[in-house]
């Protein structure tokens, strides 16, 4: 797999990508999460969007396409995880969303792999 992390994301988003996602994977012991979109069809590669350290996340069961963004102030991200302030500035809050519905990911950092 290539690796095309993102050394600064909060310069990077939101990011955007046409193509459908689902969560793959989430590793309880390691705090991982994976959304994944298979290659396939008009689509030649997988995409991995790897979310690392994650404290909280609100997911649907597929995207048809993919958004993340910046949450600064989202009641919902702040009554579902509680972060301690001397915390907060290791964690992101970020929406997730295929414009139909929108989810959350709280996590220390992501990145984005391609294969």
């Amino acid at each position: 797999m290539k690796d095309l992390a993102m050394d600064d994301h909060q310069e990077e988003l939101p990011l955007h990508f046409g193509r459908p996602f689902r969560p793959w994977l989430y590793e309880v012991s390691h705090r991982r999460l994976v959304l994944r979109s298979q290659a396939g069809g008009e689509f030649g590669e997988t995409v991995d969007v790897v979310f690392l350290d994650v404290l909280g996340m609100k997911l649907k069961s597929n995207y048809a396409s993919l958004s993340i963004a910046p949450a600064e102030h989202l009641a919902e991200i702040d009554d579902f995880v509680n972060i301690p302030e001397r915390h907060r500035s290791r964690y992101m809050k970020l929406l997730v969303s295929d414009g139909a519905g929108e989810g959350f990911v709280v996590c220390g950092t992501f990145h984005v792999l391609r294969e």
